[in-house]
């Protein structure tokens, strides 16, 4: 059995989903000091294998150049890591890695497990393009793509049509994640799982609301585990972690 968490920790920044805490404008500069080690502790408990981080710090200013991948990497005793800035460098968007913040506002897998064929996919439209394409032998194959998706629908759903385009071309069991920040509801994701072998097994979570975001009251479902058949979902839950404004998810499979 493999235990994979997906979280949106929102650069350690500890805003739980309140309105007033965007007022707050003091941690996009200083993020809370000790809520790194609080993310570590709670996820020590969960004991993850594999964990998918959407919206993570690689050391700007806001964490006094502590790399955010690499501490969470440590305190779990995770030894394999990728970590990439969700800009392009192509394009007006390179002119994000020259601001400080941006420049290191990223997404990152951590893993027990070594990692194989890593690759970079970069959407054509929106802004933050990047998607992350890593293959995991756990001991099998399985290949993990990790995405942020835009907040504007139309270009959602361009994003979401490149993505059906993405998955159909692997091979292996596929697991794709992250924050599809999908405001319409579920609804935006049905040609994705139409097009794809691709499946939503959220309905296996008989104890939590299927609803994300905001974490301190979820309202909305953003965050999305979508599996291959070929996986076999044990367990899905929705972690109440209060340390961002998304709440994580958490699947426990076996390969065929």
């Amino acid at each position: 059995m493999v235990r994979l968490i997906c979280y949106n920790i929102e650069y350690c920044e500890g805003i739980a989903g309140k309105w007033y805490q965007y007022l707050e404008f003091w941690k996009t500069l200083h993020a809370p000091k000790q809520l790194k080690e609080e993310i570590v502790r709670a996820l020590k408990i969960m004991n993850p294998d594999i964990l998918a981080l959407v919206e993570i710090d690689t050391g700007s200013l806001r964490t006094n150049g502590v790399d955010e991948v690499k501490f969470i990497s440590s305190g779990l005793k995770m030894n394999n890591f990728i970590e990439k800035v969700k800009y392009p460098i192509q394009g007006w968007l390179r002119l994000f890695h020259y601001i400080p913040i941006l420049d290191k506002q990223a997404n990152a897998v951590i893993s027990k497990y070594k990692f194989s064929n890593v690759r970079y996919h970069i959407f054509h439209e929106g802004t933050k393009r990047m998607v992350i394409e890593v293959t995991i032998n756990c001991p099998k194959p399985v290949t993990l793509l990790i995405a942020h998706l835009a907040l504007g629908g139309k270009t959602r759903g361009e994003q979401i049509k490149e993505l059906i385009k993405i998955v159909n071309r692997i091979k292996n069991p596929v697991m794709l994640m992250g924050d599809f920040n999908t405001f319409n509801g579920e609804e935006e994701i049905v040609e994705l799982l139409k097009k794809t072998h691709l499946n939503d097994r959220i309905a296996l979570d008989k104890e939590d609301l299927h609803l994300t975001e905001p974490a301190w009251h979820p309202c909305r479902r953003l965050d999305y585990i979508l599996t291959s058949s070929r996986i076999k979902i044990k367990h899905y839950s929705v972690l109440k972690f209060p340390f961002s404004d998304h709440l994580p998810l958490m699947v426990d499979f076996d390969l065929d």
